[in-house]
């Protein structure tokens, strides 16, 4: 409710016009970016707040099944791509006393990402990785063994996730793992799950971005084969309804 008053509410009024023009036309009501998360760091303080703990609602009860996962396969260095406020790199910080983390991130966010790293005492082990993932000729981090996505190729179109899984995939070596955690609208227990995924990407088209959504399955799953990566494990029902995707390079 927080989320949809500080968030979305005056934003729903230019849902029209968001439509017409596949852009964000509501978010000039919380400031003037071209996407919502670049401007993250800068939103008005009671939007911001509600923003975040709706994100975070989701995803941080997946954390203890998803670290049993992530590190039964013995990384020492994760890439964290869209590491937002930083809380996966800290918590996987906390449960292993070796492993490196790189987050990967637009520059305003990761200032914010590595303050929280600092005051939690991880500074040496998480490493900031500024870059904008839509730049096909971006470059990214080397020698990951695990690549993590969580609640991030939600964010963009089609053809930009294919992009994004196309770089990612460039950088991979046999042993490389990519974890991509999503909530599929198909994937739900509950029919009012399921509608309420696909109300909620009303929010991506007239706030975040004007392109994305929560995507089904069988539609996100055919840009990870274009992409050159293969699904080696699916686990749905994780936490409050995400899916664990465990991806490899096509060999």
């Amino acid at each position: 409710m927080d989320f949809t008053a500080d968030v979305c509410y005056a934003a729903m009024m230019h849902l029209t016009e968001s439509i017409k023009e596949g852009k964000p036309a509501g978010l000039k009501e919380l400031g003037e970016w071209e996407t919502i998360y670049q401007g993250l760091s800068q939103l008005p303080e009671k939007a911001k707040e509600s923003w975040f703990k709706f994100d975070h609602f989701y995803s941080d009860r997946s954390f203890p099944i998803l670290l049993k996962e992530v590190f039964s396969q013995e990384p020492k260095h994760i890439v964290d791509i869209g590491g937002n406020t930083g809380k996966w790199a800290m918590q996987c910080c906390g449960y292993n006393s070796d492993v490196e983390v790189t987050i990967v991130d637009l520059p305003q966010q990761l200032n914010v990402a590595m303050k929280n790293v600092a005051d939690k005492g991880f500074a040496e082990r998480v490493h900031p990785f500024p870059a904008n993932m839509l730049d096909k000729s971006q470059a990214l981090p080397e020698k990951a063994d695990v690549w993590w996505m969580s609640q991030f190729l939600d964010c963009f179109s089609p053809m930009e996730i294919l992009t994004i899984l196309r770089n990612v995939r460039s950088q991979l070596t046999p042993d490389s793992t990519v974890y991509i955690l999503e909530l599929f609208w198909d994937a739900q227990k509950y029919d009012a799950a399921s509608f309420s995924l696909n109300a909620t990407s009303l929010y991506f088209t007239c706030l975040a971005n004007g392109n994305s959504r929560f995507y089904r399955s069988e539609d996100f799953l055919e840009i990870v084969e274009e992409s050159g990566l293969e699904v080696v494990e699916r686990t749905d029902d994780i936490g409050l309804g995400h899916t664990l995707l465990k991806l490899k390079m096509k060999s």
